[in-house]
Parts: structure tokens; sequence; C-alpha cells
């Protein structure tokens, strides 16, 4: 057998060191994971039932409006205030169960698109909960002024009593528009969850088909599936587009109808309560651009995916059990939250194929219970994803339900759950051992693209909601110029074709507009507590955990000053960011060492492929054309896969045989010259039954089609051959390391027999 074994392994080993984007200093140690006493929030009731004793039931909206007139009877003698009291307490009761009902219903809608009675529901119960908010709301008023309103002016305060004082109950025309809005969002919904397909070369293909045949099977390359799913992306885009635009349309009556001229100026202030402008946006788009998508494209340069921890199952209670024994070293408080979560089945992140394709932590108020939703895409974003989550869950969990709902300012909420994902990611090591640096490089670019996409998204928003009658096809072309400008695809690919395109996919363009941006500048604040805790991890938990427990009275850049912290959306703070990001991961020596490594101008580094081929050139095994290029994806020849097997050997040879080789020939050539013994077992594959292909298969350096075969006489491909050569000099060079630990261990068990025998004799 040729000697490759320990020479061969340390040489792979260097090359994989250089995948690792983040320092290891930043990696925890291994640590007692003893539950961590903390008192940052204050206990609230909670449900004892388990979420399946939960159910929903359809509001019934006229017996609460009876009521309310009822109780308006009253109000003109003060010797009803005590009964008054008594009655308006319930029918606060009445209004959280109002909202607790929409909560089910969202949850049963997102579980089943295709279920109609569920969509009927959800439609229902956003009705029931405009017709109770607005009718509450006014008998607030009222009761405020009348002899018996001194509990609520006791209760709310002056200002806020002053305020309800004068609310205008909501016109016909706007509960007319808001029911149309949530007709068309079901609308959106239901068609967004259908099947497209798309025809190329003979075979049918939809997202699924295709996810499986690039990113497990490994059967299509980079090229066709992006020309692949730029096709599915124009067929959504059409049929999703008149949605869009109807809803587009729609939203400005609504933000007329309120007095704003513009529906961004609307929800930026009516809806999502900002304490900044999309005027002050437009300069933290450009400082976007300017720091913060460089560090992003180098980042996808230096992101590397792999199949063992990325296209790995996290669904369910998987991505929990990883999380668990973790949980309660940061905060006893945290876990009390979580295993609430957990012992009620306050959860749904199972695999579903009928599921809306998004995430959401929802509160069932009338329980004291919020509840966790996820559809699983069967990656390493459906851990992110829970983690994420449970930064939503704990923020709820803690936070008092009572009337007046006092909500958080919504930035603030997604820096518990963003600042939660950095935060944890200091248990990586010890959760996925060596793959740990994989998913802190995932966790931390996700981070940086929220950045990148939040601005992205809100640009395009802007661009929208300003245009007059905007068109489908001009929303495709601003989405296509903006995609380029925040690094998501280079001019003049296909992938800015599918950039112009797929942009429906994200559903809060069709149901939350103009929220995206939240995720941009918390992205921006929660990696102030990331940066902080290089230096002092548990500081940076409790700074955290401060910060999450602020009162409902402070706003997105209170909360910052609060804890003497900058605010994201503070002159110069992005490009501090940007800079100290680029220091902390050491962001130039990792695309130094990519430019060492990377051979070739066609290898992406997150191609499949691309650590095999890169491997291969760095030992010097192949090389490219003239160019720089290496072609990964046209056939191998007779004449290159000798000279890269050869050459790996230690070899020199010269060949000049430009002869194509099948899949079948190289696993022969690779037995013969590595010496590789027969299989023990019968080849897997229904299509050959070779020798050669059974034994590499044993020793798990090829895998197949899905289908069980093999395509013995199919071309072999060059990125093909890389990773079979690795694969296979990598298991040889195990065997060999194993062989020679057996026979140190059997010399060394002779050598104790006979020094043992000597002293005996």
């Amino acid at each position: 057998m040729i000697k490759l074994g320990r020479k061969l392994l340390s040489l792979l080993t260097a090359f994989a060191l250089l995948l690792s984007l983040c320092a290891t200093a930043l990696a925890a140690g291994p640590e007692e994971n003893s539950v961590r006493e903390t008192n940052f929030f204050t206990s609230q009731p909670h449900t004892d039932l388990d979420f399946s004793e939960i159910e929903y039931e359809r509001v019934d909206t006229d017996a609460i409006l009876s009521e309310m007139d009822a109780l308006r009877a009253l109000l003109d003698d003060a010797e009803n205030a005590g009964t008054v009291q008594e009655r308006f307490i319930g029918l606060t009761d009445s209004y959280l169960n109002t909202l607790t009902m929409y909560s089910l219903a969202e949850i049963a809608a997102n579980r089943d698109a295709a279920d109609s009675r569920a969509a009927q529901e959800l439609e229902a119960a956003y009705s029931a909960c405009l017709t109770v908010s607005d009718a509450l709301h006014a008998l607030v008023r009222d009761i405020l002024m009348s002899p018996c309103g001194d509990f609520l002016t006791e209760q709310l305060g002056m200002s806020r009593a002053a305020a309800y004082m004068s609310y205008h109950p909501v016109s016909q025309k706007l509960m007319n528009l808001s029911q149309q809005e949530a007709e068309l969002e079901s609308e959106y919904r239901q068609t967004a969850a259908g099947t497209f397909t798309a025809e190329y070369f003979g075979r049918e293909w939809d997202k699924t088909s295709l996810n499986q045949a690039f990113y497990a099977d490994h059967s299509i390359d980079e090229s066709t599936y992006t020309e692949i799913y730029n096709i599915l992306a124009r067929q959504e885009n059409e049929a999703l587009g008149d949605i869009f635009l109807g809803l587009v349309r729609l939203r400005r009556s609504v933000a007329s109808a309120n007095g704003y001229s513009n529906y961004g100026d609307y929800a930026y202030r009516r809806l999502y309560g900002r304490d900044y402008s999309q005027q002050d946006m437009q300069s933290f788009h450009q400082a976007v651009k300017e720091y913060i998508v460089p560090l992003f494209t180098a980042l996808q340069a230096l992101s590397v995916k792999t199949d063992g921890v990325y296209y790995a199952d996290y669904s369910g209670d998987i991505a929990l059990d990883l999380m668990e024994p973790y949980i309660g070293s940061m905060s006893s408080e945290l876990l009390e939250a979580f295993s609430y979560m957990r012992q009620h089945h306050l959860y749904d992140s199972d695999l579903s194929e009928t599921k809306i394709d998004t995430g959401f932590t929802a509160m069932l108020y009338a329980w004291g219970a919020p509840f966790f939703f996820n559809a699983p895409a069967n990656d390493l974003f459906d851990f992110t994803t829970t983690v994420h989550e449970f930064g939503h869950y704990n923020n709820l969990y803690w936070q008092e339900v009572s009337w007046p709902l006092a909500s958080k300012d919504y930035d603030l909420l997604e820096v518990h759950s963003q600042g939660f994902e950095l935060l944890f990611s200091h248990y990586y090591p010890d959760i996925f051992g060596k793959d740990a640096d994989e998913v802190l490089n995932y966790q931390i670019l996700s981070l940086v693209s929220a950045i990148c996409e939040g601005a992205y998204y809100d640009e395009l928003q802007q661009y929208i909601y300003s245009a007059h009658n905007v068109t489908l096809s001009q929303i495709n072309e601003e989405a296509h110029r903006l995609s380029i400008e925040y690094g998501f695809a280079e001019e003049d690919s296909l992938m800015a074709d599918v950039c112009a395109n797929n942009w429906v996919e994200v559903s809060h363009n069709f149901t939350s507009p103009f929220y995206y941006i939240s995720y941009a500048v918390s992205a921006a604040g929660a990696f102030t507590f990331w940066l902080d805790a290089q230096k002092d991890y548990f500081s940076a938990v409790d700074d955290y955990l401060s910060l999450t427990a602020l009162d409902p009275s402070y706003g997105f850049q209170d909360a910052f000053e609060a804890l003497d912290l900058p605010s994201p959306l503070s002159p110069g703070y992005l490009e501090e960011l940007g800079k100290s990001l680029w220091q902390e991961l050491d962001v130039s020596a990792g695309l130094e060492a990519l430019e060492t490594r990377t051979a070739f101008s066609d290898v992406s580094a997150d191609s499949w492929y691309a650590d095999y081929v890169l491997t291969l050139a760095g030992l010097g095994c192949i090389e490219g054309d003239e160019n720089n290029a290496f072609h990964p994806n046209e056939p191998a020849s007779w004449g290159m896969a000798m000279g890269a097997l050869l050459s790996l050997t230690g070899q020199k040879p010269e060949l000049n045989d430009g002869k194509i080789i099948t899949r079948q020939e190289f696993c022969q050539m690779i037995a013969e010259v590595l010496d590789i013994p027969a299989a023990e077992t019968p080849s897997p594959f229904t299509d050959t039954q070779d020798s050669a292909v059974a034994a590499l298969s044993e020793l798990g350096v090829i895998s197949g089609y899905s289908d069980g075969t093999f395509h013995p006489d199919g071309s072999l491909t060059k990125a093909e051959l890389c990773v079979i050569l690795c694969r296979a000099a990598v298991a040889v060079a195990i065997v060999e390391i194993d062989d020679e630990t057996a026979a140190a261990e059997t010399t060394e068990e002779t050598e104790n027999n006979e020094t043992a025998d000597q002293t005996a004799a």
C-alpha cells in the first residue's frame, strides 16, 4: 500500500485550519454547567395548562359590545363607580382573550397554509381584534369623562388619560380597509404556499427537489442550481406580484385615512412607534453600504458550509436539546423561561410540508404564556432561529400582562433575540466541538447579513411606497440595483437576476411592511454585547439582561443610553462597528489565507467541492488553465485523473491522455494505485457491482444518488475527481495510522510480556 498517512493528514489539517474564520481565543473553555443565579426580572403569573389543553374559540364580539353598552349606561351616576370598575376589569379580560384568540388563529393558519377554514378564522380573529380594541378605547374615553372615572385616571396617570380622552373611534372606512388588507394577506399566504415548478432539460423541478439535488446529492452544479432557482423565482414573483401591488395601493389609502401622505411615515410612527424617521434611515442606508457591505462581502468569501453541521436536522426538540444544558449557565431566569416553554409544550418547530415559511413568537395573553413557532428549513438556520426566538420568548415570559398593554419598542425586541443569538455562541465549542468555528462563522455572517438585508428591504420599500403608480417591473429593477449595492449579487450576474425576483419570498414585505429595518438597527446594537463578551462574558450577559428587563417606557436609543452604551444610530457607530468586527474576527488574515488557498478564479469558496479542490491545488496535485480557471464542472480526462493521483503519492507523472474518464474507471484507478482491499460487502448500488466501487463505498468515500444508483458510466467532473480523491486519501491514511497504532500496541505488549518472563526467571 502507498504510504500517505501522517504527512498527508498533516497537510490536509493545515489546509482545513484555513477554513476557520474566528480565532480560537473566542471559543468558550470547558465550564461547569451549574445554574448562575440572576435577579433582573419580576415574576409573572403563567398558566399550568399544557398547550394541547388551550383551545381556540371564535370571539363573540356582539356580547362584548353589549356589555360595553350596559356599562356605559351606568356612567352618569357616581354611585355606580365600584360596579363600573368591576365590570370594566371583566371587559379588559375579554380584550386580552380576543388578542389571545388571534394568536391561536395565527398559529393554526401558519401550520397549514392550505387550510381554508384556518385562514377564515384568522380573518375573523383579526376583525374581532379591530372591533374590540376600537370599542374599548372609546369606552375608556367615556369612563374618564364621567363621574365614575377616577379609578382609571389614577391607573393611567394624567398624561395617558388625556390621550385617551381625545380618542376618536376608527371610521368605518378604516375598518373596511383593514379587513381588505387581512383578506389580501390571507390570499398571499395561500398562494405563497403553493408549489412552483420549472421544466429544465426534460425534468420538472420545485424548490424541494432542487435543494435536494444541489445540497444533499450534489448531482447538479452551482450554475445549474442558480439557473433553475431563477426560473422558480420568476414564477413566484409573477404569481405574487399582483397581490403585492394590491397591498401597496390599499396601504396608501390606509395612510391617507390616518392623515399621512406616505405609508412609510405612517408605519414608522404609528405601527412601530420608532424614535427615528425614514429620513434618518437614509443616512443609515449609506453608512451600511460604506462600512458594513465590505465586511459582509469578505465574510461571504470566507464562509464554508459542510454537510455534517450545516445540512443537519435541528427541527423539533433537537435544537432545544442542544441548548438546554447551557441556558442555566447564563442565567437562572433564562432557564426558568426555557423550562416552562418545554414543560408546557409551548412551541412548534417540527418539520411539516404544510407550514408557512416563517418563524415567530406569539403571546397568549389570557394564559400568560408565550408560544414559539418555526417552519424548519432543514439546515443550520433552524438552530439559530430557535436560539433567536427564545430571546423573544424570554422577554415575553417576564412581560407583565395587564390592561393597558405596554408593548416594548420593536427594535429592542429584536435586540433581545439577536443579542441572545450572539451571546449563546459562547457555548458552541461545547455543543458543536470541531464544527464550532463553522457555526460561529455562520452566526456572525447571518447577523452582518441582517444589517445589510434590513437596510436593503427598507430602501426598497421606501422606493415602492414613494413612487407613483409603481409597477412590478419597476420594483424588480430596483431590487436588482439594490441587491448589487448591498453585496447580495455581482453586477451582470445570474444571482442579480435572482434577486430581482426573489424579494417576494420574504413574508414581511407582504404582512409587515417596513419592519425589516428593525433587524438592521437591532443587529448593529446586538454586536455591542458580543464585542464586550470577548473581554468579559458574564458582564456582557448581565448588560443584555438589564436591557431586556427595562420597562416599556424606553425607546430604542434611550435604552442603550440607559446602559451607557452608544446608540446604533449615532453618527460614526457603523464605521466603528465595521472596524471592530473586522479586527476582532481577524478578517484580513482570513482573506490572506484565502488568497493562499484559492488557486482558481472560478471556484467559489462556498461551493460544495471548494475545500477539496483547493486542498489538492495547495498540495500541487492539480492546476488551472492560463486564465487561472479550473472549470470544475467540465469532464476530467484520464491524464488529469492519473496525474492528480500520482502527484498525491509524491510522484511526478507526465501524462497527456485526453480521453474522458468515467466515474467507475476513476474508482478502479484509485483502488489499484492506493492498493485498497476488496469490499467485505456487496455494492450498495443498483447499476454496478464493480468491486472497486463497492470498496470505496464501504470506506465512505462515495455515496451515489438518492435513488440508489451510482451512474458508473457517467463522465467524472473535475470537481467530483477532487472530492473522491481527497476522501479516498484520508480514508487510506486513517487505515494506515490505525494499523501503525495496532502494531505499536502489539509490540509494546510483546515487550511487556518478555520483561515479565525475564523477571519471573
